[in-house]
């Protein structure tokens, strides 16, 4: 086997992503997975917009828009024996209209099952790689330079099994809330342990109904924790009538219900007063009890961790595994440049001095929802529990206070807080918030270009682009001038995409300046102006660099300014 860059323990969605992440960039990856079968089930299913983004700027979202499942209609009832009419519909998620900025404004669902399924099978086809089951990770050994790691392969129901060591470039750990990379760093895992959480639990999992029982489009609700309450959501897989399903309350012995099959479907039977609901074989079982924790750093020197294994919280407010894909892409595409010997390992910090703050806030907010959900004071206060703002969309999530951004634009007092989560609110664009989009952008002198495209389709994991927001009839030197510094930065056909982009009154559009440009667009609606609010009739050129995860890197005026962000992310 050739040995690999980097090791990915684990092989949910964060593995998965981080994998997909560095085989774009070009570098090679190896994904055990301590398990001898793949994840049955759902488990976190909300996927939002901004993860959707992350999707396509993977090139992987027509492969979801093929699987994924609008969000269903939150049916509650407050009394047994109610059918689908006499329930109180929820406004659990806002649906809200696409914009030019922001075109998935509203999120999908997609079982976890079917979304590993997706990510391994794009995977397997563009590079031959598989998820090597029944694999896990004993111990590793970290040095200057590589990481040396010990692999013990499981024979399944054989009780065999072989030992292997593997030298790597990185390790990174996805292998959960109990991950063994993460105690072996070291590294505390703290949060809340208090009583009041201690006592709250569900039994939760997957079960089939029998085929004309119930409507799959709807979530349906029963009752609230003070005494008993039931959830049934379709799953959303072809061709099975799947429900996922949780069980709680104060008059609920959990241990009873979760016990087997019988026992669960008396339960259900008893909290909605039905008897005709028919049900087949439970596809997984158990316990579920909140486990709010984080580490303060997701890793040291050449071993990360990601997802789960950084920080595991209520699954109110759908951001667990959304989360997980930002650690996941946001570690990928630095690991790819210090992998290439481009930029120094010291950029790697930036991934947990990014990611901590974003998880904190995280944190507080599905805590606060969780405990307006199943500790309410009242019903008005568990309904707004099961409310979700719009902030837990993600698009405001931001590294505005990052070391390794540039804001030439805008700056911050040393003691200011900037909330994590909240960007853009202002209508302002800045350095470290998510890069909007813009669409009718036209490409001129591409005789085989489409008519027009986006700026979301035009980012990638494997590279910054830098957006040039200026007119030769006014900034001719000035182009040329920044095009010729971002050619003679180290390795720039490699890892930069230059683009200019001309306000909607240019008329220059084929002048010579911007011919070493990759790609030179004319806004045709004005929306790319807009929404990076520029002016376009500036008499300087506004430079956005925006990095391989969609955030903006740099927003600077000139060469210096493109120099010194650079001097940042790499070996100059």
């Amino acid at each position: 086997m050739t040995t690999p860059n980097v090791l990915i323990v684990g092989a949910g969605p964060t593995g998965l992503i981080n994998a997909l992440t560095l085989l774009r960039n070009g570098i090679s990856v190896r994904i055990i997975e301590k398990q001898d079968s793949f994840q049955l089930g759902t488990r976190g299913c909300g996927m939002q917009p901004r993860t959707i983004e992350m999707y396509k700027l993977l090139g992987i979202l027509p492969d979801l828009l093929e699987v994924k499942t609008d969000p269903f209609p939150l049916v509650k009832f407050s009394s047994p024996q109610g059918d689908d009419e006499e329930g109180k519909v929820i406004p659990m998620v806002e649906r809200i209209e696409n914009t030019p900025s922001r075109p998935y404004n509203t999120g999908y669902m997609l079982m976890q099952e079917r979304q590993e399924h997706l990510l391994r099978t794009r995977i397997e086809k563009d590079y031959g790689v598989t998820v090597e089951l029944s694999t896990e990770l004993s111990s590793f050994e970290e040095y200057e330079d590589h990481v040396i790691a010990h692999i013990i392969k499981h024979v399944p129901n054989a009780g065999e099994k072989t030992e292997e060591t593997v030298k790597v470039d990185f390790l990174v750990g996805a292998d959960g809330g109990r991950s063994t990379v993460r105690k072996q760093l070291g590294l505390p895992f703290v949060g809340d342990d208090s009583e009041s959480l201690k006592e709250i639990g569900m039994v939760a999992g997957d079960i089939e109904a029998l085929e004309g029982t119930l409507d799959q489009k709807v979530w349906r609700m029963w009752g609230d924790t003070t005494s008993n309450m039931l959830s049934l959501r379709p799953c959303a897989i072809p061709d099975k009538t799947h429900l996922n399903f949780f069980i709680g309350g104060a008059d609920v012995n959990l241990e009873k219900v979760a016990s087997n099959r019988e026992e669960l479907v008396n339960a259900i039977h008893a909290i909605t007063g039905r008897d005709d609901i028919k049900f087949g074989k439970v596809i997984n079982l158990g316990i579920w009890r909140p486990n709010i924790r984080m580490t303060s750093s997701f890793g040291e020197g050449r071993v990360f961790i990601a997802g789960d294994a950084a920080h595991v919280h209520s699954p109110t407010g759908g951001q667990g595994m959304n989360s997980g894909v930002q650690d996941a892409i946001n570690l990928g595409w630095k690991l790819a440049l210090v992998s290439k010997n481009l930029s120094p390992p010291s950029i790697l910090t930036s991934y947990t001095a990014e990611r901590v703050p974003v998880i904190a806030t995280m944190l507080s907010k599905t805590t606060e929802l969780f405990h307006k959900t199943f500790q309410p004071a009242s019903p008005e206060k568990m309904a707004e529990g099961w409310r979700r703002g719009y902030e837990l969309r993600m698009f405001g999530v931001n590294y505005r206070k990052s070391g390794i951004t540039l804001d030439e634009k805008y700056s911050y007092r040393a003691d200011e807080a900037v909330d994590p989560y909240r960007s853009g609110d202002d209508g302002t664009v800045r350095a470290g918030d998510r890069a909007p989009d813009a669409p009718k952008l036209s490409p001129v002198g591409q005789t085989n270009a489409t008519t027009y495209t986006t700026f979301l389709d035009l980012y990638n994991p494997a590279y910054h682009t830098i957006l040039v927001f200026a007119d030769p009839g006014r900034n001719r030197e000035a182009i040329e001038t920044i095009l010729e510094t971002i050619q003679g930065l180290p390795s720039s056909k490699e890892i930069i995409k230059t683009i200019v982009v001309l306000p909607q009154t240019s008329s220059s559009a084929n002048d010579a300046s911007t011919s070493s440009a990759d790609m030179v667009l004319l806004d045709t609606e004005g929306y790319a102006y807009k929404h990076y609010d520029v002016t376009g009739d500036s008499q300087q050129p506004t430079v956005f660099i925006v990095r391989p995860d969609g955030f903006i890197g740099g927003l600077v005026f000139g060469v210096e300014g493109i120099k010194k962000y650079f001097g940042l992310m790499l070996k100059l």
